[in-house]
């Protein structure tokens, strides 16, 4: 075998596993993960933390589901709403009301270390905005607040 044979086989080989790891998918998240009762119509699933709660007999998941509700040349709006579910029981804590916003994010954190678990959330109020003629500049009441639940509950 010669010099030029091992290289080939070497450069095929590098190849090979970075297309391998390019394709390669992750596992499917499955229905059965949470109840259905909790999608609701023309939602879908985009996220979820599990946030470790010690004063608790379990984990609770947070999951946020959202859809798209418009696009403009330089941002896209979205309708969300977050659930909080115990991790091994499945029984629905909270579901929280739908909002309207320029972002799909899920923020927990226990920023007052108090030991509260807060979901810190930005929409517009109201669900209402306006526009330029272009459908660029968004402007509306934004609103920054959180959900707090805590461990000792």
């Amino acid at each position: 075998m010669t010099f030029k044979h091992v290289f080939y086989l070497f450069a095929f080989l590098c190849l090979t596993k970075t297309t391998h790891a390019q394709y390669q998918t992750s596992e499917a998240r499955t229905w059965n993960a949470y109840p259905p009762s909790v999608v609701k119509s023309g939602y879908g699933f985009n996220q979820s933390k599990v946030v470790l709660m010690e004063g608790d007999a379990e984990d609770v998941e947070v999951i946020l589901f959202s859809r798209d509700a418009g696009h403009y040349p330089y941002f896209d709006l979205f309708r969300s709403y977050y659930v909080i579910i115990g991790y091994y029981s499945k029984e629905v804590k909270y579901t929280s009301s739908e909002i309207l916003s320029d972002k799909r994010e899920l923020i927990l954190e226990d920023r007052n270390k108090d030991g509260c678990f807060e979901l810190y959330r930005r929409y517009l109020k109201d669900g209402q905005f306006t526009v330029d003629e272009n459908g660029n500049n968004l402007r509306g009441h934004w609103v920054y607040d959180r959900i707090e639940f805590n461990k000792s509950k």
